[in-house]
């Protein structure tokens, strides 16, 4: 079997939902993330928190800078780590999803190093 990352991206702009929806919302993604648990398939998943540190190397000297923001385009906000035997099976995991009313999902196959 092969592990994946089922990454949950962040959408520009979140619709204004009442207590009311969010909870509803809440209540499928728990639902969600209890199916991928029952499958037998699910290693670990989280929450990613909006800001984060970004590392990059410049001219030989390693400079660290707050962000991502969550107010930039692309942003993380979760993620699963799964087990599956193809991409087919992976994306299965994701159908059902209440994130795809929010924004796009990601299935990245991890490479053994």
């Amino acid at each position: 079997m092969n592990s994946y990352l089922i990454l949950l991206h962040e959408i520009d702009k979140m619709p204004e939902l009442s207590p009311e929806e969010m909870q509803a919302v809440i209540s499928r993604y728990k639902a969600w993330g209890q199916r991928i648990r029952a499958t037998g398939n699910y290693l670990s998943s989280g929450k990613l928190e909006s800001t984060g540190r970004v590392v990059r190397a410049e001219a030989g000297k390693t400079r660290i800078t707050d962000g991502p923001f969550t107010e930039t385009k692309d942003v993380l906000g979760g993620y699963y780590l799964v087990q599956a035997e193809s991409y087919d099976q992976a994306v299965e995991l994701c159908q059902g999803s209440p994130h795809l009313d929010f924004g796009p999902i990601e299935v990245r196959r991890l490479e053994v190093v």
